[in-house]
């Protein structure tokens, strides 16, 4: 339900953090996944990993990597380390990083999910607070059009949870983009 907007192509990425233990084989699960992903444009990334849970980036790697590269994202990160040079993969080397040292979300692990910069900004500018609205995250710029954006994602999530109980498969319903 949480990734549906990204596995419609509707949303760059989703961060998902699983329980390995509600699982026979997690590892092999996700496996038995990542051809379905790979064919469809997704690619996964392990943000974070314990004993007992995972953190998972599920991403479009060609979206990503152009949304960091906006002249505000590429700003921000910058100011947290990241290399205007650097490749994805050694942006989400860098943020993987920062996970482990902060033992907590970064500020910037909104841009990698494709939240917008001026979101980003305003976030870490007004230390969460102050924010117009909230939904899948803080809100502080474009209200209007975030909303709709809002309810697209909550669209998506219902239809593809809905086709999911009528039969239809979970490779069926993942799109590529």
């Amino acid at each position: 339900m949480h990734a549906a907007p990204v596995l419609l192509g509707i949303k760059t990425a989703n961060l998902l953090s699983f329980r390995k233990s509600c699982f026979e084989d997690f590892d092999a699960l996700l496996a038995s996944y990542t051809t379905c992903f790979r064919c469809k444009g997704i690619s996964v990334f392990r943000v974070s990993e314990g004993e007992e849970y995972v953190l998972l980036l599920f991403y479009r790697p060609g979206v990503l990597s152009k949304e960091l590269r906006q002249p505000e994202a590429m700003k921000l990160l910058e100011a947290y380390g990241y290399r205007r040079e650097d490749t994805l993969a050694e942006l989400l080397e860098h943020l993987r990083l920062r996970m482990r040292l902060r033992k907590t979300f970064p500020h910037e692990i909104g841009l990698f999910l494709g939240y917008p910069p001026e979101d980003v900004a305003g976030f870490i500018e007004h230390k969460g607070r102050d924010y117009a609205f909230s939904g899948y995250w803080k809100v502080y710029a474009n209200e209007e059009r975030t909303r709709a954006l809002f309810d697209r994602y909550t669209d998506c999530s219902q239809h593809f949870c809905s086709e999911l109980e009528r039969g239809r498969r979970f490779e069926e319903l993942v799109r590529a983009v």
